[in-house]
């Protein structure tokens, strides 16, 4: 089925954002998915808390393979009940398992630092042919470039520092407060979140991160969301303004960190939304006089005159304005983010407007599951079907034995050119010691007969084909011939 692989640095908002965008998937208006299965530590290790599972390299070596086993068996299990539903509709039943089981989102909300690790679960949604796209929660637009040389942290490393530690403190004070009988009054959700053990760790894992490309084929479609462009949520899910949304940095640095207005990279294109008044006005070129009257100049003196002429020009020329956050480039709205728009643009329109976090969601589901289409299969990992080593001799063998039937079959109906007819082609051949034996056949609808060299080029591109994908072991000839009939007709 679908799945989204969340990526990011330490405490930047990930499980927050995959809670909310389960909720916004179920509640789509194309009802393509009905169930979600979110993936995380404290899923995949239960019994482990966040700041066990990255305390060393090999408790994070452990975590990763137990994430992704996780992952592996969402994936290939909805991918079986979709397949087995589809199997019973076509034989007539089975029409609402199929709606509810091909309708399953998998998020998998976890660091995911690795770019090898990323493609591994690449590779898995390829081999169940399913959708599979990776978001990049950004706790700022700095999170993709390096350190500088002093190794000092980045404002949203710093803050997400902070929200650790506050969480440390809540869920410390929650265990010591918390009697043995009263563990079910307990806040499940904090508690089942996890914190890490110091800033060292966050330290070690921000440093080894390893950023997402969208060159890259199994990081495509890449959506980056930068959290710091948008409205804060609440605990609840619902959108809330918070009066520290803009203390990025600390206090004690004394700089001012304008908030971006990002906005969402996805596969869409985007289009800019400028004043006029917002354009740079490029200085025209003086119109070309014709050379007669005029006494050539030298090549000094006309350096000299053009520079003279573009002092003037850029005295005579406004500055350009600068463009507002809002004028800036914007993604095609959709069906449900046009909607969430429309409703926005209804307000007070003194009132900056800065993008809702639904806003963000929605046009990333109305790209991911209406625009990128399943990942095929390939050949490096298709699972091939065992067969006989003579398989592509047997082959051979009895499509040109068929061609041949064919040729004869044509003849005895008397079938001339340009007027086709039904003849019908024995799907074995004859004993061995010579006598007949009553043969199945099949028949035929031809709308005009067969020439040899059309047949020839039938079997050529039914051996090449079978190449590919080879006769199960034990096929029979009667198999076999049906099917090169089959692919005749298909064709033809």
């Amino acid at each position: 089925m679908p799945s989204l692989v969340l990526t990011g640095h330490p405490c930047t908002g990930k499980t927050t954002f995959a809670h909310l965008l389960g909720a916004r998937a179920l509640n789509h208006p194309s009802r393509a998915i009905s169930r979600i299965v979110h993936i995380r530590e404290s899923t995949a290790c239960p019994d482990r808390t966040k700041s066990e599972c990255y305390s060393d390299s090999h408790s994070e070596k452990t975590t990763r393979a137990a994430l992704k086993s996780e992952f592996d068996r969402a994936v290939v299990a909805s991918s079986n009940s979709s397949t087995t539903a589809a199997n019973q509709d076509n034989g007539g039943s089975g029409s609402n398992s199929s709606s509810s089981s091909s309708g399953t989102l998998v998020i998998l909300d976890s660091l995911n630092y690795i770019k090898g690790y990323r493609y591994e679960l690449y590779c898995i949604s390829k081999a169940a042919g399913e959708r599979h796209g990776v978001v990049w929660v950004m706790g700022d637009k700095s999170d993709g470039e390096c350190l500088d040389a002093d190794g000092k942290s980045r404002p949203s490393d710093v803050l997400a520092k902070k929200r650790n530690r506050d969480r440390k403190e809540l869920q410390q004070q929650q265990q010591q407060e918390v009697t043995s009988g009263d563990e079910e009054k307990m806040d499940n959700s904090i508690m089942n979140d996890g914190y890490y053990e110091d800033d060292g760790t966050m330290d070690a894992l921000v440093l080894r991160y390893e950023p997402p490309d969208e060159k890259n084929r199994w990081e495509n479609p890449l959506y980056k969301v930068n959290v710091r462009s948008v409205l804060p949520w609440g605990k609840d899910g619902t959108m809330a303004q918070s009066s520290d949304s803009n203390d990025v940095a600390p206090k004690s640095s004394g700089v001012k960190h304008e908030k971006s207005n990002e906005p969402v990279t996805d596969q869409m294109k985007s289009m800019d939304l400028k004043d006029a008044s917002t354009q740079k006005s490029v200085p025209s070129k003086p119109a070309k006089k014709s050379a007669s009257g005029f006494k050539r100049r030298g090549k000094k003196s006309s350096q000299q005159g053009s520079t003279t002429t573009t002092r003037q020009q850029s005295q005579t020329t406004p500055p350009p304005t600068t463009a507002t956050p809002n004028t800036a480039t914007i993604q095609v709205p959709s069906s449900m983010a046009s909607r969430n728009r429309t409703a926005n643009s209804n307000g007070d329109n003194n009132t900056t407007q800065q993008s809702r976090m639904e806003d963000v969601i929605d046009t990333i589901l109305d790209s991911f599951l209406t625009n990128i289409a399943p990942l095929k299969e390939g050949m490096s990992t298709i699972q091939h079907v065992s067969a006989a080593s003579n398989v592509l001799n047997q082959v051979d063998n009895l499509t040109q034995w068929t061609n041949s039937e064919i040729l004869k079959a044509q003849k005895a109906a008397s079938l001339s050119a340009g007027v086709g007819g039904k003849i019908f082609v024995p799907l074995s051949k004859r004993k061995k010691d010579g006598e007949e034996e009553e043969r199945r056949r099949r028949a035929m609808a031809l709308s005009k007969p067969f020439y040899g060299n059309e047949l020839r080029n039938f079997r050529r591109m039914f051996l090449k084909w079978t190449a590919g994908h080879p006769m199960e072991d034990g096929t029979g000839d009667e198999e076999i011939v049906g099917a090169y009939i089959s692919y005749i007709e298909t064709h033809m």
